[in-house]
């Protein structure tokens, strides 16, 4: 800030404007970052949601014996999606399984096998040579 014989003082037109134009920076830092942080909160809310109502179906069934499969309306997607049934089928191990049309979840089958390597062993670039004429063991 300068001041000027007997005016008022204030910031001059330049350093607003370096003022504004670091802010502008660090917010276009900091967006992203928020809005990641966001998605994965509204995921997390979406898995917990998930949870309640296979836990609500669960006890369902305990109680009557029989599969409910309504979703209670006061279960909402935050990022808009829908809630679906994915194992309805009590005889499955997997039941009740819901999913969410955004937040997809997967169905745990059996685990996966990961293939086994074609050559467990390297083979060394340069093997030891081995001599053309041996020398025969002599017993004693």
């Amino acid at each position: 800030m300068k001041t000027y014989g007997n005016h008022s003082k204030g910031f001059t037109l330049l350093e607003l404007m370096v003022v504004i134009a670091i802010m502008g920076v660090l917010a276009s830092i900091a967006m992203p970052q928020y809005l990641a942080y966001r998605q994965k909160a509204y995921a997390a809310h979406c898995t917990a949601n998930r949870y309640h109502i296979e836990m609500i179906e669960r006890e369902y069934f305990v109680d009557h014996d029989v599969a409910n499969l309504i979703i209670d309306e006061s279960y909402k997607c935050p990022s808009g999606g829908v809630y679906v049934w994915l194992v309805p089928d009590t005889n499955d191990p997997e039941y009740p399984k819901v999913g969410c049309s955004i937040h997809l979840a997967q169905i745990v089958s059996e685990p996966e096998q990961k293939p086994e390597p074609k050559n467990p062993k390297p083979k060394p670039k340069n093997p030891k040579p081995e001599p053309k004429n041996p020398k025969p063991k002599t017993k004693k």
